[in-house]
């Protein structure tokens, strides 16, 4: 049985988060979970991804998902792996060039492509970190589809976002789904897009996965 997570932050913390629901790390949005919120007497939200009592609300309805056959889900998570460990020593090379931590890139180039050196999207973002052709310009990106190149070009673009929000991930993060512009528009705030609200935690929730295994692994 599913188990509710939530997480609640002061009024003014939720203001300089820009939108508390990217730090739901337990929230299932890669599973197209709900989001229900709850506000206490002085404005502090809590959100959850299940209605723990009367006094949540839904906030974002996720769109029903058919069940994936468990055959084609296993070979679907091996390759995702095979993908992720071969792309293993760029991450954390691009990593430590631009101070970040190799599994806060992991989650993006997870989310993003999971770890797919040739996705391109129908807006036409391609690559690992799914970079749109005037950013990979912006970051002198020749070919989007190398490997090396585009985690270059997305880990410096989102280290430039963490300085440009004086370290919120939150806003960096809607910034790399958004654009800076979207951000910027909405007061600095993540924008109110579905589908950018459901990447922030998403890539959050996989940041805090891949933080436990790094924390598990033997030390060399």
């Amino acid at each position: 049985m599913a188990t509710t997570k939530s997480f609640s932050l002061s009024a003014k913390q939720a203001r300089h988060a820009g939108c508390v629901l990217a730090l739901v790390l337990g929230c299932a949005v890669a599973h197209a979970a709900d989001v229900y919120v709850s506000y206490a007497a002085d404005g502090t939200p809590t959100f959850a991804n299940h209605k723990n009592d009367a006094s949540y609300v839904l906030l974002l309805k996720g769109p029903p998902v058919a069940a994936p056959r468990a055959s084609a889900t296993g070979r679907g998570q091996a390759d995702l792996g095979k993908r992720r460990d071969a792309l293993a020593p760029l991450i954390e090379q691009v990593a430590a060039r631009y101070g970040l931590d190799p599994a806060l890139v992991r989650a993006i180039a997870h989310v993003e492509s999971s770890f797919n050196s040739r996705a391109v999207s129908p807006a036409g973002a391609a690559g690992v970190m799914q970079l749109m052709p005037a950013t990979a310009q912006r970051y002198g990106t020749a070919d989007r589809m190398d490997p090396a190149q585009n985690l270059d070009a997305g880990a410096r673009y989102f280290r430039d976002l963490l300085t440009r929000y004086s370290g919120n991930l939150a806003l960096a993060l809607a910034a790399y789904n958004s654009g800076e512009r979207n951000v910027e528009r909405h007061s600095k705030n993540v924008p109110p897009f579905r589908e950018t609200m459901l990447y922030v935690p998403e890539v959050l929730t996989r940041y805090e996965s891949y933080r436990q295994v790094d924390r598990q692994a033997p030390q060399q």
